[in-house]
């Protein structure tokens, strides 16, 4: 077996601890890189450039579509309000996603289906909708062990668990 390295030419100190170092920061670097959160884009957002090309009273609903695409969402009232919905988030980990931008443009139409108005909203415009959490309640009767049990081994029959009476058909 041959040693490379000669016993009177040793590798100096500084050549033996720079690509350990550079390893070193190239791996703390990735290692940062992975740890950024990622951002995703959600929802159709108009270009500002495109959407100045929407002209109200010029602008109709086939040419809003060549431009800005299919809507987000049409108003459930009225088919001539068209929503372009876009958001932004940011999500570190397993905590919930923050809003970093969102952007709402209406574009409202006449009776005809010529763009009569644009409105822009964006995150500030929001208002947040308080969920109700309440439980309506379904009429019927709950299923016991007992009856559960009964009715798996056979002694009762489908009737008399659905009835809540605890007797067949026949009257048994």
């Amino acid at each position: 077996m041959r040693c490379l390295l000669h016993r009177n030419s040793p590798l100096p100190a500084q050549r033996v601890g720079r690509p350990i170092s550079l390893s070193l920061l190239g791996l703390s670097l990735f290692a940062l890189a992975a740890c950024s959160p990622p951002v995703e884009t959600r929802g159709n957002p108009p270009d500002p450039v495109i959407l100045g090309e929407v002209t109200p009273g010029q602008t109709t609903k086939d040419q809003v579509e060549a431009l800005l695409g299919t809507p987000s969402s049409v108003a459930p009232f009225s088919k001539n309000t068209w929503y372009y919905i876009g958001q932004k988030t940011e999500r570190f980990a397993f905590f919930n996603p923050e809003v970093l931008d969102q952007q709402v443009v209406a574009v409202i139409f006449d009776d005809k289906g010529t763009v009569t108005e644009i409105r822009r909203f964006n995150q500030k415009d929001g208002k947040e909708v308080e969920v109700v959490e309440r439980e309506t309640p379904t009429r019927g009767k709950e299923l016991t062990f007992a009856r559960a049990l009964l009715g798996t081994l056979g002694i009762l029959g489908r009737d008399s668990l659905n009835s809540g009476s605890g007797y067949t058909k026949e009257g048994k």
